[in-house]
């Protein structure tokens, strides 16, 4: 009988677990004073940014935090959270558009998050940190990819949209509090870039052969 090719490893999702995990483990022999110190100059701070694109501060260090913040937490808890929904939605997408797709559609997320975090409360002062928004992107795509049908795809995306933007809301209310405030215009943002992105990167795929990579 013949054999069907298998899908390949999603090996970039283990990667970017990998990652995430090894930083949250470093951090926590490094001690609670330079975690503490590396969430203040690596996380994203809106305010930050602002002063930097005002020019008052260095611009490129406040740049680059719009991506180092995607891989640190806020405990084990939150890395836990993140993880389990990367490696879930990671597994899903990874087979279908690729490994170098998949990276620009998780960096790309955690880009729009930031700026999505930055443009809401661009005088914060509070860190945000996480991959939850990039993972927000790869939840968004696989939404935009699974609820295919006879519907129009920007009718379908803006129904995608609302639900999770009704989501985020109430999970706000119930969730945020003394200590803990969830990211929602940054989870928001991530969603949003998925919608986007996953009908040009899995066209252009198309395009290519259906070649994963």
């Amino acid at each position: 009988m013949p054999q069907l090719n298998a899908p390949p490893a999603p090996y970039l999702t283990r990667l970017l677990l990998l990652a995430n995990v090894a930083v949250a483990v470093a951090l926590a022999l490094a001690g609670p004073a330079v975690t503490n110190q590396a969430l203040g100059q690596s996380g994203l701070i809106p305010v930050r940014l602002s002063m930097a694109l005002d020019g008052t501060t260095a611009l490129l260090p406040a740049l680059a935090t719009l991506f180092t913040h995607l891989f640190l937490h806020g405990g084990w808890l939150h890395l836990a959270m993140n993880m389990i929904m990367l490696l879930a939605m990671g597994n899903l997408l990874e087979p279908l558009i690729g490994p170098r797709r998949l990276a620009v559609l998780y960096l790309v997320g955690g880009l729009a998050s930031a700026a999505a975090e930055w443009a809401v409360s661009p005088l914060s002062t509070v860190p945000t940190v996480g991959a939850s928004g990039a993972i927000s992107a790869l939840i968004g795509a696989q939404a935009m990819l699974g609820s295919r049908g006879n519907q129009n795809p920007l009718m379908r995306g803006l129904g995608l949209a609302a639900a999770w933007t009704a989501f985020q809301l109430l999970a706000g209310l119930v969730m945020n509090g003394p200590g803990f405030q969830l990211a929602i215009a940054g989870h928001i943002g991530g969603f949003f870039a998925g919608l986007v992105l996953v009908p040009l990167l899995t066209a252009k795929r198309a395009a290519s052969g259906r070649q994963p990579g």
